[in-house]
């Protein structure tokens, strides 16, 4: 049994980024499919991440290279912004702002000149004024204290939110269904339950797929480099009143999630792996610990339990992992997208749109004196 499909764009991948460009597709009046190998949407790191909803604040500082680092934060922000907007209710709701604590006081000078250039807001505090929203954190350490806007998000409601505003727009959803390039303007799109074949013929196709891109790539005959890193995250017991991170490499990242529960990571915490599995390294899990033991005073590490999230970059070489976003043409017709962050992941689809809806145009709405040279 077949059928035959047909629309503007084609998004593979229901993770963040494939559901929030599929519905800014579909509300600038596009036919969208939306193809999902799993049979839920946003499964694997879109699901499996801390659940911050950054502000540019950490990543300002902690990447090297300042034009990029000031990059990342800029389309954190930018995203930061419009996920608030758009899904007040999935964000956590905390005792007061976040706390971001730095040891080093050269580092705390480079993170505010970075944080005046990308725009963003923070505050400083005295140690002494935030120790009763950290009753179990050592504050010794602490050079600087800041306060700033980095909050936790529940990423069920935000992915039923855009799972529910995929639907209104018009989006055609196809979970556990798996895709195939047939030749860059026409897939095949198999589902797994019952084998029925559609054949999905399209203008452009977009795709969100994570480590499948390698896959899908190869098959279209343009792989990407691609490179899988797997980062370790305990949670268990309510720690702290409010979100908390260090700056400084190595050491905590502590959100909250109702019901009273913490979630730790740990900064830089990134190894690279050869294939994309949710095995835990103990080796990797008790740097954690040992990192949570630095910052906590008593016994609770122990308390926490461990699990693994896989990211990816489309990048080669001895360079650390890139949480900057990108997105790259494969073919006249298709493109791919890492949204680095699940915070960037509006940055990425608002210029998907812009791409697409610059090729693909609407002869209803005019065009503006210069498009006669693109």
């Amino acid at each position: 049994m077949s059928r035959e499909v047909a629309s503007d764009v084609v998004v593979v991948g229901a993770g963040v980024s494939g559901l929030l460009t599929s519905v800014k597709l579909a509300q600038v009046g596009l036919r969208v499919t939306l193809v999902e190998r799993s049979s839920t949407v946003a499964p694997a790191a879109s699901s499996r991440n801390e659940g911050w909803l950054h502000a540019g604040t950490y990543h300002a500082s902690a990447i090297a290279d300042r034009h990029e680092a000031v990059q990342v934060a800029r389309k954190c922000l930018y995203g930061h912004h419009q996920i608030r907007d758009l899904v007040p209710e999935a964000v956590e709701w905390s005792a007061g702002p976040a706390i971001a604590l730095v040891t080093d006081p050269a580092l705390s000078q480079q993170a505010e000149e970075r944080w005046d250039e990308a725009q963003i807001r923070f505050r400083t505090a005295r140690p002494q004024d935030i120790e009763h929203a950290l009753p179990y954190v050592d504050l010794s350490r602490v050079a600087r204290a800041y306060l700033v806007q980095d909050v936790g998000v529940d990423v069920r409601i935000l992915y039923r939110r855009l799972l529910t505003e995929a639907q209104r727009s018009g989006v055609r959803i196809e979970l556990d269904s798996e895709f195939h390039f047939v030749s860059d303007t026409i897939g095949e799109c198999v589902r797994r339950l019952d084998g029925v074949v559609s054949t999905l013929r399209y203008r452009r196709a977009v795709l969100a797929v994570g480590h499948e891109i390698n896959r899908l790539s190869t098959q279209l005959g343009c792989p990407v480099p691609l490179r899988l890193w797997k980062s370790h995250i305990l949670y268990g017991p309510q720690l702290v009143d409010r979100p908390v991170f260090w700056l400084d490499p190595l050491e905590v990242a502590v959100v909250n999630h109702a019901p009273a529960v913490s979630v730790v990571g740990m900064t830089t915490d990134a190894l690279e792996v050869e294939k994309a599995d949710f095995e835990v390294e103990p080796g990797r899990v008790a740097a954690v610990r040992e990192a949570m033991r630095r910052t906590f005073v008593g016994e609770h590490a122990d308390r926490f339990t461990a699990y693994a999230c896989v990211k990816v970059d489309m990048r080669s070489g001895r360079m650390p992992l890139s949480v900057n976003s990108e997105i790259r043409r494969l073919s006249p017709a298709v493109y791919c997208v890492s949204p680095g962050k699940l915070t960037e992941a509006p940055f990425v689809a608002d210029r998907i749109v812009h791409h697409i809806c610059d090729e693909l145009l609407d002869v209803r709405v005019p065009s503006r004196p210069w498009d006669e040279l693109l």
